[in-house]
């Protein structure tokens, strides 16, 4: 996958755009980064190898650099927000994208791709109407959620009625007039399965348990570890990939991938979330070591010569059928404060299991008040893969007591940390192999 003297534009240049820009220099592409923030809100223009302030939506500016600076490809990732922008893109320059705009604007409208859950018999959490909530309902807690947006931002808790009229109130002063109603459920074990689309070709490419922090008041839980294969994969593969797939192949999804998170109810994977997009947990590092395939490297290709590197992806089936290795991504999530130190990065790096040790935040920045409930609480991902549970616990264990956090009191940052014990209870309790 040698992509010499090729060029690629990345629109936006958030710390996560640093894993597509790594990769495309890696495979030899020289890389530009463009949107209307500065580089400290845009930290990967300082490290493409050109950069513009032009924000993606100006579209006559935006086609005025693809072709004066003779680009090849366009790719973006880790936000909805920009998917129809970077759609609308590449269809004006005529350069290669994985999804077409009616697709993009259906996966990332909560309500739209409820109703194809519907249509499809894909399960599902059940949701409720406004006329449904009065002061004589009783299946509180709800969760709110805005049509549009990502990353937990929007959500809000429900636990009364009068909590449900407030909750109104305040989505409409923030312009987020279409919403779903559904359950809370503040206990639950949950679960992300991955897609990867290959010339219309459907891949069900992994899947992981992801387990969650304790819950911060009225703020949602967030995830702590993720491990992969799910312990609920064979219940996944049973019961909700079918009709998923279903529905995926009448949108007629040619190439890229796709994530759907889960709430696992009485052994049935409920789907409650998908992006169709590169996500923050960066699930390609451990499915490049478990399986033998970087779903990264295939979109950056693609994204730069309209065509998948390899003609025949059927091992990717049988690689992940035969696997009998385990990946982990440990989720370092902070409290409110200012990171004043991080210790430990190199001491887990130099551990053998570990792949890598991924920084979302550094010294001097903030976790504010408005991120609690949110991604943005995330200060660090580190994956490693081991041959057993058992040796996962161990190496968790040691990157608990290498990683340390500090405030700029001295405090410790760290939200929570996962007790790895769970582990071997997760995976022992049933036959999901």
């Amino acid at each position: 996958m040698i992509l010499k003297n090729k060029k690629l534009l990345l629109l936006g240049g958030s710390r996560n755009m640093r894993e597509i820009l790594d990769v495309a220099h890696e495979m030899g592409a020289l890389v530009g980064v463009t949107d209307w923030y500065d580089s400290k809100r845009s930290p990967m223009k300082t490290m493409a190898d050109e950069s513009f302030d032009i924000s993606i939506e100006d579209y006559d500016s935006m086609l005025d650099i693809i072709k004066s600076h003779s680009y090849d490809g366009i790719f973006t990732g880790f936000t909805d927000s920009y998917l129809l922008p970077y759609a609308e893109i590449c269809k004006r320059s005529g350069l290669p994208c994985y999804g077409k705009p009616e697709q993009f604007e259906i996966l990332t409208n909560k309500s739209s791709y409820k109703d194809l859950f519907r249509q499809y018999g894909v399960p599902a959490l059940p949701d409720y109407r406004e006329a449904d909530i009065d002061r004589n309902f009783s299946a509180y807690p709800l969760l709110l959620k805005p049509d549009k947006g990502s990353g937990g931002k929007g959500l809000i808790q429900i636990n009364d009625y009068t909590e449900y009229r407030a909750a109104l109130s305040a989505c409409q002063e923030n312009n987020c007039h279409d919403y779903l109603i559904e359950p809370y459920i503040e206990e639950r074990q949950e679960m992300t399965a991955f897609f990867l689309f290959l010339d219309g070709e459907i891949y069900l490419s992994g899947t992981a348990n992801r387990f969650l922090s304790q819950a911060q008041g009225d703020k949602i839980a967030l995830p702590v570890l993720y491990s992969m294969p799910s312990s609920y994969d064979a219940a996944f593969r049973e019961k909700t990939a079918p009709p998923m797939m279903e529905m995926f192949k009448d949108l007629e999804l040619q190439d890229g991938i796709l994530f759907a998170q889960c709430i696992v109810l009485d052994n049935i994977p409920l789907v409650y979330d998908i992006g169709y997009r590169t996500t923050g947990t960066l699930e390609y590092k451990l499915q490049e070591s478990l399986y033998g395939f970087n779903p990264l490297k295939i979109m950056v290709y693609h994204s730069l010569t309209g065509e998948n590197p390899l003609p025949d992806y059927k091992f990717i089936d049988e690689n992940i059928r035969q696997n009998q290795r385990y990946g982990f991504n440990v989720t370092i999530l902070g409290k409110a404060g200012t990171i004043s130190s991080i210790e430990g990065a190199a001491e887990i790096l130099a551990l053998p299991q570990v792949i890598d040790c991924v920084f979302k935040m550094l010294p001097a920045e903030t976790i504010r008040a408005s991120m609690i409930g949110t991604l943005g609480q995330i200060i660090a991902r580190i994956f490693f893969t081991t041959d057993s549970i058992a040796e996962a616990i161990e190496v968790l264990e040691e990157i608990y007591q290498l990683i340390h956090v500090y405030d700029q009191k001295g405090e410790d940052m760290i939200l929570h940390r996962f007790s790895p014990e769970l582990l071997r209870e997760e995976y022992s309790k049933r036959d999901w192999s």
